[in-house]
């Protein structure tokens, strides 16, 4: 029996560990219309914990130390946790979950991405983010995969431009703010 196939599998986020930040984002009592900066902050923290945990399979893939099957069941498991229905807590909250889970969808579809490696690897960055503004009412579809290749490529080392035009609020900054968690997080882990 090889070794490979008696290896425990590693869980890379939990469900205990999903329902704790749900149960911070409660006690926050968090509203849009607060003064306040430090509202959001759970929201922040539980995007950058999610993200932490994804870069540490694509890191682990790409070390070798994974294989691509397992990373992205592991990818998988992450997204069957963190994209299931929250129950309702109050209109503002509801509404700051959707869109962090919209940005998650298009971080975790950047690291499938980046760990199958079959995505465009030429095409300007800015020019696949600018494709996909210019389809996202007709074809959101493709403006995910689009957004999901930037998101593959930032996780391949490549700089997140920066952006010098309007992005209309919608789908598209909602997943541009995952590739931006990405690039916040390779950053902030020191490019490990």
């Amino acid at each position: 029996m090889k070794k490979n196939d008696k290896k425990k599998e590693i869980q890379y986020y939990t469900e205990e560990r999903w329902d704790n930040w749900i149960s911070h984002v409660k006690e926050s009592e968090f509203k849009i219309n607060d003064e306040s900066d430090g509202d959001t902050a759970v929201f922040v923290g539980m995007m950058d914990d999610v993200v932490l945990s994804c870069l540490k399979v694509v890191h682990g893939h790409n070390k070798k130390k994974i294989s691509s099957d397992d990373a992205l069941h592991a990818i998988s498991s992450i997204s069957e946790i963190v994209l299931r229905e929250v129950a309702p807590i109050n209109e503002d909250t509801d509404m700051m979950i959707k869109s962090l889970q919209s940005s998650l969808i298009c971080a975790l579809a950047s690291c499938e991405y980046n760990i199958q490696g079959t995505y465009d690897k030429k095409m300007p960055l800015i020019k696949l983010i600018k494709s996909a503004i210019e389809i996202e009412g007709d074809n959101p579809e493709q403006a995910l995969e689009y957004l999901g290749m930037v998101g593959a490529r930032v996780l391949g080392g490549e700089s997140m431009p920066d952006i010098l035009f309007d992005v209309p609020d919608g789908l598209v900054a909602e997943w541009l703010d995952g590739v931006d968690s990405i690039d916040a997080a390779i950053a902030f882990s020191g490019n490990d």
